[in-house]
């Protein structure tokens, strides 16, 4: 595999189209809004594609039978070559690609799960959120401020390379005795699509304020003529239910690769 530069990121985006599932964290990386690696078969002409969000998602899409770039993939997988040394979540298209990641969960190496997509209805989450009071929640717009104190795994600092950048993005924070509960926020935007990120502190959860967030970022995107995304692990199942409370509806599910470091 050969490790391109960010110089040359442009060249995953006509590729990358040919991916039927969300790809903006991908898109995230090659913006250059967060971190992370891209490896191609190819310098001149590349035509295998693997990408790494810093966050440890990642992305094998473009030419699946290219024997030796598998190789390398099974290798580096295999900590036969390199030492990894985070977790990684991985998805892939076309499906041809489940060939290598198989045999990477055959030894031992991978973990398969499933991976939801949703499509947003604005009928379904008027309907369920129309009637949602707001009395009991503090809810205020997250500040740069908070970028570094708000806590969990699934946060603005992990999504954004620091909070001048963040600055300025959609995001709402529920507020429980001063300090932020529940955060929901922009993890990606791109074009007219904003893909929400949310994270409620473990002593602040069962109360509601996961829902209380989410809807005033959907409207946030409703104001603005933006269309809000959703994806998640099918075994996340608070998650999944959120979703749906929400309005989103499933669309796609597809494999999901746990290898750990």
């Amino acid at each position: 595999m050969i490790q391109l530069s960010e110089d040359h990121y442009e060249l995953l985006l006509e590729p990358l189209k040919q991916v039927d599932f969300n790809t903006l964290f991908i898109r995230s990386v090659i913006a250059g809004h967060t971190g992370g690696k891209v490896f191609v078969d190819s310098m001149r002409n590349p035509t295998s594609f693997y990408a790494v969000h810093s966050y440890g998602m990642s992305l094998l899409f473009g030419n699946a039978n290219n024997d030796r770039f598998n190789s390398d993939l099974y290798n580096y997988f295999n900590q036969k070559n390199e030492t990894r040394n985070r977790d990684e979540w991985l998805q892939a298209h076309p499906r041809a690609w489940d060939t290598l990641l198989e045999s990477i969960v055959n030894a031992g190496r991978a973990t398969r799960y499933n991976r939801l997509n949703f499509r947003f209805d604005k009928d379904e989450f008027e309907k369920s959120n129309s009637l949602l009071s707001f009395e009991n929640y503090t809810v205020v717009p997250t500040t740069a401020s908070m970028f570094s104190s708000i806590k969990g795994s699934v946060t603005p600092r992990v999504f954004w390379r620091d909070e001048q950048q963040f600055s300025g993005k959609a995001s709402f924070t529920a507020m429980v005795d001063g300090e932020p509960a529940s955060t929901a926020f922009t993890s990606y935007r791109h074009d007219e699509m904003l893909e929400i990120g949310i994270e409620t502190e473990e002593k602040y959860r069962g109360r509601g304020l996961a829902r209380a967030v989410c809807v005033k970022l959907i409207n946030y995107c409703i104001e603005n003529n933006l269309k809000p995304m959703w994806s998640c692990c099918l075994e996340n199942a608070a998650s999944t239910n959120l979703a749906k409370k929400l309005g989103f509806q499933e669309t796609v599910c597809m494999p999901y690769y746990h290898i750990p470091a």
